[in-house]
């Protein structure tokens, strides 16, 4: 199937198990010389209204897909997923930690914290449970070992 037929018999993925759907879709589709503009502008409109923890994890799933297809365009959303909503791409990266640990590759490769530590410190500012600021800590870890390695 391809990836604008996808989309299109998904309605513009309306609801979070519709979104759940098409990633998981795109995730095995075949991309071949995928690259109409109209439709990766869709795409990324409907991956940006991600929300819960799992729709973040399919998202960061996605910039491993096995062709590799994509990379720059699930970087760029995957950045912008980020700055909408740190807290949950946060926990989808420790609650599937294969997605997490990806991704964080993109953070180095693009030098998209400019001081993590500062980050680190803002978001937890942010939370109140021990949980959530485990969360924040163990991302910030395995992006500071990633960058020493």
């Amino acid at each position: 199937m391809q990836l604008g037929d996808i989309i299109k018999g998904l309605g513009y993925a309306a609801d979070s198990s519709a979104r759940l759907e098409l990633m998981e879709e795109l995730y095995w589709t075949e991309y071949e010389n995928f690259s109409d503009e109209k439709v990766l502008h869709a795409l990324a409109e409907i991956l940006l209204r991600s929300e819960s923890i799992e729709e973040h994890a399919a998202v960061q799933m996605l910039y491993s897909n096995p062709e590799g297809a994509l990379l720059d365009f699930y970087q760029d959303v995957i950045m912008k997923l980020y700055n909408k909503d740190p807290l949950t791409f946060i926990k989808a990266s420790t609650e599937y930690p294969d997605e997490g640990l990806n991704v964080l590759y993109i953070f180095r490769n693009k030098g998209f914290f400019d001081d993590y530590k500062t980050e680190e410190n803002r978001l937890l500012d942010l939370v109140d449970s021990n949980d959530e600021i485990g969360m924040i800590r163990q991302f910030f870890r395995m992006y500071d070992s990633l960058c020493h390695t």
